[in-house]
């Protein structure tokens, strides 16, 4: 029985770690507006860091620029 709990837990646990969010390139974040007004809003409530969020600041910049 311990061991059927135990290897549930470690099930779990690793298919937890595996929903990462994908990482989304800077051309990506600018070549998708509407996702990323969507995200920069999510990251700023958030306060993430993510490489997602510096993504999206960074498409912001250039989207600006242009």
């Amino acid at each position: 029985m311990k061991n059927s709990k135990l290897v549930a837990l470690l099930s779990l646990a690793f298919f937890v770690s595996g929903c990462k969010e994908e990482t989304k390139s800077v051309d990506w974040w600018t070549n998708h507006p509407k996702e990323s007004v969507d995200k920069y809003k999510e990251c700023k409530k958030s306060g993430s860091d993510s490489d997602n969020c510096k993504n999206v600041k960074r498409a912001g910049l250039i989207i600006s620029d242009t």
